[in-house]
């Protein structure tokens, strides 16, 4: 019969707890501190178009932004910057449809609730650092 060192056991389950623990609330905050911002969107009274600046500081930087909008609804969107831009719109069910900058997106909405933007560089493209502006037309 093997006999345990209650001393021990307590002490080695705690640490391990421990480390799960400090683990666990690593997790909860680290990805805060470089999770990037996302900027909503919201249209002045009576607008169909709202226009946003934005910058990109090279490869791997991504602007981030958010609107409402109702099924049925016509959405168009397009994307200008000092460099080739690449553009991305998720579905609040998480379906993604986007191309490379200009016009990105324009077609009749088929779901209601939160639509991301996604801005990038173009990975076809050289690098570059600068500003964009992004606009959104909802009809």
């Amino acid at each position: 019969m093997k006999i345990i060192d209650s001393g021990k056991a307590f002490f080695s389950n705690r640490g391990r707890g421990l480390v799960i623990l400090l683990f666990i609330l690593s997790m909860l905050v680290l990805p805060g501190a470089d999770a990037k911002k996302v900027r909503r969107i919201r249209f002045r009274q009576g607008a169909t178009v709202a226009k946003v600046r934005g910058a990109l500081k090279g490869v791997g930087d991504e602007a981030l932004f958010v609107l409402r909008a109702r099924s049925g609804q016509h959405m168009r969107v397009n994307i200008s910057g000092d460099g080739p831009t690449r553009g991305t719109v998720t579905f609040p069910s998480g379906k993604q449809d986007g191309q490379p900058g200009g016009l990105i997106f324009d077609d009749a909405l088929t779901e209601t609730g939160d639509y991301r933007i996604r801005v990038t560089e173009s990975s076809m493209a050289d690098s570059w650092r600068g500003s964009f502006v992004l606009e959104v037309e909802i009809r």
